[in-house]
């Protein structure tokens, strides 16, 4: 995935399994259990997720459990657009 791919995926406020797959880089199973570690942390703090059909978690608590950077997503991104 290019970094303008995963910045694209960093605009969004809610992340699903399918967005984590795709800015993780992995299946579903880890997916699952990155969502489910961060919807626990999120409980754990005494904060609620919003009910929907799907369980989503902030994205920006993705890119924390994954330890991204989005400036340098943000930057590389850039670069890459300057250089097409």
């Amino acid at each position: 995935m290019s970094y303008t791919d995963l910045f694209e995926l960093t605009k969004h406020p809610w992340s699903g399994i399918k967005q984590i797959q795709k800015i993780a880089g992995c299946g579903k199973d880890n997916a699952l259990k990155i969502r489910n570690a961060i919807e626990k942390e999120i409980i754990k703090k005494g904060k609620i997720l919003p009910p929907s059909k799907t369980i989503v978690v902030p994205t920006s608590k993705v890119l924390e459990h994954l330890d991204l950077d989005i400036e340098l997503i943000s930057k590389m991104a850039s670069y890459e657009k300057a250089a097409n």
